[in-house]
């Protein structure tokens, strides 16, 4: 074994900066594109300025409200003057001051002249701001309405445990949030619930870091191509072990290093993104990494020169992430054609299952050629 380390090691250093350009891309290009997602979703919503004359419970989750939305980015203003010079520089599309004495108004039923607004000609997405906060008012103040509703019953029924309104108003808070009524699927009585096999990159950085990693290890497994130049395979003559040996070593050597650098991925994005640690996600991480590396291998197998062999592996990143449902919609080929889905090499860390259809045909075809190899070497011998 230290043999091939030491062959493997003068190889290394003459290619030492791309080596390490590829084992370290997953993790780059992952942090700038999502980075780079994140900066532009920010710089494109809509700059809308609140002011709160108070903070109340009421007044604070309207302003967490509007935060929360994908389609405005909220500012806080000091005072009414520095909002409308903002607006009418342009700095913010428009402002809302939330009125003194709104949850007190909200409270009473009262729905008009809770909030001032501020815009111009140019306040492009002032409509939908006011559509969108007329909205959540309508939705406080039939909260409130429903609370007095209640106090009103317990009272006509001479109840003696009427509650309070900020009690109810708590229960309301908690039926909402732990019901999801709003999100939840209904299905019709014997009705089979969709399930969508397609996935975002975007919705984890695990997503976008499979498909680098994928190209990566296409890019440092180019090394296999090196090595079966007929040049380089005449010293397997005087060798101890055979050249399908040499190459499996060396496969083995890469996966084991590869899977170091996944560890060290894993940390980082549990720093950057707060992904969490478990078992479930070391074994996926562990299945993704020997599926792909003896994939890979099996593709370098068949090519004696490095340009088809880059094309074919960008092909293959290509067809992956169409056959992922990311670019067109594939639930109808995955219901009429299943194999499909289970073809997909990134299936374990997307899906987070612990096989594809490549973690048992790798295996089987790695075999296959290397007891072809060893009788095919001991017949020439």
């Amino acid at each position: 074994m230290m043999d091939i380390l030491t062959t493997r090691w003068l190889h290394l250093k003459k290619q030492l900066v791309s080596i390490l350009f590829w084992a370290i891309s997953p993790i780059l290009f992952t942090w700038l594109l999502l980075s780079g997602t994140e900066l532009i979703q920010n710089q494109s919503s809509i700059p809308v300025g609140v002011i709160l004359e108070e903070e109340t419970e009421m007044a604070m989750q309207l302003r967490e409200k509007l935060d929360s939305s994908d389609l405005i980015r909220v500012v806080d203003i000091e005072n009414e003057t520095e909002a409308r010079q903002m607006v009418a520089t342009h700095e913010l599309d428009s402002a809302f001051i939330i009125e003194e004495g709104y949850e007190d108004a909200i409270q009473a039923g009262q729905r008009n002249r809770l909030i001032t607004s501020y815009q111009t000609d140019l306040s492009m997405g002032y409509t939908p701001v006011v559509e969108m906060i007329a909205s959540f008012v309508q939705e406080d103040s039939g909260k409130a309405k429903t609370a007095y509703t209640i106090m009103d019953l317990g009272e006509a029924l001479n109840s003696s445990s009427i509650l309070s309104f900020d009690e109810i108003m708590n229960e309301i808070y908690s039926i909402e949030e732990s019901e999801n009524l709003i999100f939840t699927n209904f299905t019709l009585l014997g009705e089979d619930t969709e399930t969508d096999e397609g996935f975002s990159l975007f919705q984890n950085p695990w997503g976008l870091w499979s498909v680098f990693s994928l190209l990566s290890t296409f890019f440092l497994f180019d090394w296999l191509i090196k090595e079966k130049n007929a040049t380089t395979r005449i010293r397997f003559i005087f060798n101890r072990f055979s050249f399908p040996t040499y190459l499996l070593s060396n496969l083995l050597l890469y996966s084991m290093g590869l899977f170091v650098l996944d560890m060290l991925t894993w940390g980082i994005f549990h720093i950057l993104y707060d992904e969490g640690f478990s078992i479930s996600q070391l074994v996926y991480l562990v299945s993704f990494r020997v599926t792909v590396c003896m994939l890979v291998f099996l593709t370098g197998l068949a090519f004696k020169k490095l340009l088809p062999y880059y094309i074919t592996a960008v092909l293959i990143i290509l067809v992956t992430i169409i056959i992922s449902g990311i670019i067109l919609p594939m639930d109808g080929v995955y219901k009429h054609f299943p194999w499909v889905a289970y073809a997909n090499p990134l299936r374990q860390i997307v899906y987070e299952e612990i096989w594809s259809g490549w973690t048992f045909i790798a295996p089987i075809c790695l075999i296959v050629w290397y007891v072809k190899g060893v009788f095919g070497n001991a017949a020439g011998n």
